[in-house]
């Protein structure tokens, strides 16, 4: 027995053809689009100078410790590269750190993700200064309050070489940068009374540094807070207790009285 013939229909031919030249048309654009993009890509990476850096292989926790095996290297071009991240040569210095911070799969190590790195806090002081820890007072001075980065003025209390001189506080210098605090504390001389200092690490020039332990040894520091916007210079003079005490009034002074016109 014959299959009767299935009649064609001129419109779904034309309709099939459209669909089929269409998809042809699509898979074409999307091929010459992606080698356009692929091409622009290497054309790109050909005018960068690629830098290889240390990377994190997953997510790692803040407190991770730095090992070979949560780490690789990755190249990146150097207008994207950060002052602060590691390289490969550099990376063994640091196994056996903690992170300060957490990583994200991928991203660049930099030494200020670094827990107690020694590196990096030096690397924080300007070219020529010096890391000074000294005492101030706590309850003299900003009790709890400091902060690195803030900005202080250091006063000095002192007397002088002279045995009868007076206990007179002056300035000593202006516009310290604070680079860490602490606290300790001490019994009080002679006593089994606690005292707590403020342990301040500044920076500062060698010459001031001197300057400061002098001043350590020979009487007591106060630190004042200071705007961080005010660069201005303390020009306050020195102050002991006779300047603050009220002015006498001169004696032998009387008032003239006139009485009809003679005095």
């Amino acid at each position: 027995m014959a299959l009767p013939n299935f009649p064609l229909n001129r419109n779904w031919l034309m309709l099939a053809g459209a669909l089929a030249l269409g998809a042809l048309a699509m898979g074409l654009s999307h091929k010459m689009l992606s080698d356009r993009m692929a091409q622009i890509d290497r054309e790109a990476r050909a005018h960068q100078t690629l830098v290889n850096v240390v990377v994190a292989k997953q997510d790692l926790p803040r407190g991770a410790r730095i090992s070979p095996e949560g780490f690789a290297v990755r190249p990146i071009p150097t207008e994207y590269l950060h002052a602060s991240a590691l390289h490969p040569d550099q990376f063994a210095q640091y196994v056996g750190q903690r992170l300060a911070a957490g990583l994200k799969q991928g991203e660049p190590v930099l030494e200020l993700h670094l827990e107690s790195n020694s590196l990096v806090f030096s690397s924080t002081l300007a070219k020529g200064n010096r890391a000074l820890t000294t005492e101030v007072d706590e309850v003299n001075s900003i009790s709890g309050m400091l902060r690195p980065s803030d900005h202080i003025d250091l006063m000095v209390t002192a007397r002088g070489t002279n045995v009868s001189a007076t206990e007179t506080t002056f300035p000593l210098m202006s516009n310290v940068e604070v680079l860490a605090t602490g606290q300790i504390i001490r019994k009080r001389d002679g006593t089994n009374q606690p005292k707590t200092y403020t342990t301040i690490t500044l920076s500062v020039s060698p010459e001031d540094a001197e300057r400061i332990v002098v001043a350590k040894n020979s009487g007591k520091l106060t630190a004042v807070l200071r705007n961080p916007e005010d660069e201005r210079a303390n020009s306050t003079t020195a102050l002991n207790i006779d300047d603050l005490m009220p002015k006498k009034v001169k004696k032998g002074l009387s008032v003239q009285y006139i009485v009809g016109g003679r005095s």
